[in-house]
């Protein structure tokens, strides 16, 4: 385990989180949120998250529309050409490459997109600067858990999401899910139980958490496991 004093430079699964004015201005409004009760806090530590990105992974999955040019024949034997629609091809490729590849945090913040990934680690800081939670973990787990039966651990297509402890109580929090306007792409229709099932190790993986202690929140790192508590943990 270790302590660490900045957020800056974490990389939970893959989103490196770095520095940049975007996520200076959500941090500033993070912290304006620390005097609110704990449930009015939460909701609006998401709706940060909300505002700052679109969802990119239903936004690549779009229908395709193009450019349809018709030519109309007016009198005198003159044409006149009306185009219509619009081609978001490109749109879709800018979102579908945000989705795909590992960009860092200031990357999906300034093209106000971004899959659960680049989601959760930016709740995360805002959480933490919120001062929302006793504690907080940035979780994965697998989206069809059957898989991980017949595909290495690595090809087993996961969601990112976050996990809160208040008072005793645990709230699951998924940006992604939140952020779907389609049903469609909501995972839990084919599995209800997916928020559940985090996983527990993962060898290679760093995971982070803060947690509460009486001279304010430690931010903590950790190879292949979550620190749970930080009981016998900080000698």
């Amino acid at each position: 385990m270790q302590i660490l004093g900045t957020y800056i430079g974490i990389e939970p699964f893959t989103v490196l989180v770095n520095d940049s004015p975007e996520l200076r201005a959500l941090v500033e409004r993070a912290k304006e949120l620390r005097s609110l009760p704990f449930p009015e806090r939460l909701e609006a530590v998401k709706r940060l998250v909300l505002e700052a990105m679109v969802n990119a992974y239903e936004g690549m999955h779009q229908p395709r529309t193009r450019v349809e040019k018709y030519e109309l024949l007016n009198r005198g034997s003159t044409t006149q050409t009306i185009i219509m629609g619009q081609d978001n091809s490109a749109e879709i490729a800018r979102l579908k490459e945000i989705v795909d590849e590992n960009h860092p945090l200031s990357h999906a913040l300034q093209q106000k997109a971004g899959c659960c990934r680049y989601q959760s680690a930016l709740f995360f800081v805002l959480g933490y600067e919120a001062n929302l939670g006793d504690k907080h973990f940035v979780q994965t787990a697998p989206i069809n858990a059957e898989y991980l039966t017949i595909l290495p651990i690595d090809k087993v297509t996961k969601t990112v999401f976050n996990e809160l402890l208040q008072n005793g109580q645990r709230f699951t929090i998924s940006i992604f899910r939140e952020s779907v306007v389609d049903p469609r792409f909501d995972y839990t229709r084919r599995n209800p139980n997916l928020f559940e099932q985090p996983f527990k190790e993962l060898p290679g993986q760093t995971f982070y958490s803060y947690h509460r202690t009486p001279s304010g929140l430690i931010l903590v790192s950790n190879p292949n496991r979550h620190v749970e508590s930080l009981e016998g943990a900080i000698k």
